[in-house]
């Protein structure tokens, strides 16, 4: 069985994307947030909106996976961001 192109990149892009989710962990474990930058989130999510607006306009599966995961941990960390700053 041969892994295409396409699938690698999916696959990689998808793992990419979980990243935030270990900075969401991180921070409910220590229910602290002073070491997370909100700009950086919050640009994430108007970022990775367009894209995920973007890969539904031209149908494209890879951008509309990536970009919904890395829409949902970045927000995931935005609200974490909310729930425990001071």
């Amino acid at each position: 069985m041969q892994i295409s192109p396409l699938e690698v990149i999916l696959i990689g892009s998808t793992l990419l994307e979980f990243n935030p989710l270990f900075q969401a962990i991180k921070s409910v474990k220590n229910k602290s947030v002073e070491d997370v930058s909100i700009w950086t989130f919050l640009s994430i999510v108007a970022i990775g909106s367009l894209w995920l607006y973007y890969g539904i306009l031209i149908k494209n599966i890879p951008l509309i996976i990536g970009n919904s995961i890395k829409l949902f941990t970045a927000l995931a960390v935005v609200f974490v961001y909310f729930r425990y700053r001071k």
